[in-house]
């Protein structure tokens, strides 16, 4: 075992639930950080909405999740974006967090998608992979831009998962409405009807202009890199998220496949051209992690999400500051495990920068 006495890495997230799944999805996830952290010599321990105030924290003891008494916090990681249970006892102790410089997250607003792209298109190097976005506060701003665009991607302003996307596109006079979801679209007539069909909830949102990304066979995929530690870059996996034919997103939750970024890649354009589209990805996945490091501070990783198109052009789409591990843990049990050390890694290396 590695000599890390002293070293903890703390997980705040939704919950606790009842059952097996006390923190939802994620719950192995932790448990296996909890198991990695003892042959490493970190104590791994999760805290939900109150348990800071009470004192008190999740532990695993190596069959289950027990309560204990939580001392010294060390790296604090949030893993949740929305907080269902308790949200504003989470947003106040969260940002105790923050202002003790504990919280090792990238903020909320670092997943706002406005936010971020009039933030990114300052910088010269980024504004050509930047698809075209609107901010839609209201329905009119939709009917107008439904005007000029034939084709575009709804999205909520923040979101994950792929909750909230909607396909939208202008086909001889008729306006087509498909959900990332799943499910049968909306029609409208006309733009002007839109108001009529559109759900409040959807509003304000941003649109982008559709990317015809590049494709599997008749499979569209996207791509996700995750980067660890925002001091020192470095990237963990290259992931291709590969979609139905037809689908909306190639989100993992809406019934996508993983596979490696490189093998996607060479099945749209071969092998030479795909270590070139490789390089260049990586290229904006740092800088876009580099620039976030300047404008946030310290951050343990991030997902970044990115496009190729059919023509071979490199598209950034958005930021997930609680990048997620299906993906990982489906395609490849040895990188899941690796990106799960890169955690704790970064916790040694804040404890011994703070002198511990």
């Amino acid at each position: 075992m590695d000599d890390n006495t002293g070293t903890r890495l703390t997980v705040y997230v939704d919950g606790p639930y009842a059952g097996s799944r006390k923190f939802g999805e994620q719950t192995q996830l932790f448990a296996d950080l909890a198991r990695l952290g003892r042959d490493r010599g970190v104590d791994v321990q999760v805290l939900t909405p109150g348990d800071l105030s009470a004192g008190r924290a999740h532990v695993h003891t190596g069959t289950g999740w027990s309560l204990a008494a939580c001392a010294d916090l060390g790296v604090v990681l949030r893993r949740s974006g929305v907080f269902r249970r308790q949200p504003a006892l989470a947003a106040r102790e969260l940002v105790a967090l923050r202002r003790q410089g504990l919280l090792h997250t990238l903020p909320l607003q670092s997943g706002h998608k406005w936010k971020v792209y009039t933030w990114l298109r300052q910088h010269e190097r980024l504004k050509p992979h930047l698809p075209r976005t609107w901010l839609c506060a209201r329905i009119e701003d939709v009917i107008a831009l439904l005007s000029r665009q034939s084709d575009l991607y709804i999205k909520p302003l923040n979101g994950s998962q792929g909750q909230g996307i909607h396909h939208v596109r202008r086909r001889e006079g008729r306006i087509e409405i498909w959900p990332a979801t799943g499910g049968d679209p909306v029609f409208a007539n006309m733009a002007s009807e839109l108001a009529r069909v559109w759900p409040g909830t959807w509003l304000p949102s941003v649109a982008q202009e559709t990317i015809a990304l590049a494709r599997m066979g008749d499979r569209p995929f996207d791509l996700r890199w995750l980067i660890c530690d925002a001091r020192h870059p470095r990237i963990v996996a290259r992931v291709a998220r590969v979609g139905r034919p037809h689908a909306v997103t190639t989100n993992i939750h809406t019934g996508s496949e993983p596979c490696t970024a490189q093998s996607a890649l060479t099945d749209a354009f071969g092998a030479r051209a795909a270590s070139d589209l490789v390089q260049q990805l990586d290229d904006v996945a740092l800088e876009v992690a580099r620039l976030a490091y300047e404008r946030f501070g310290s951050y343990a990783e991030v997902g970044v999400d990115l496009a190729v198109d059919e023509e071979g052009a490199v598209y950034f789409i958005e930021l997930n500051p609680t990048p997620g591990r299906k993906m990982l843990r489906r395609l490849d049990l040895g990188l899941h495990r690796l990106s799960l050390e890169a955690l704790l890694e970064y916790a040694i290396q804040v404890q011994q920068r703070r002198g511990g």
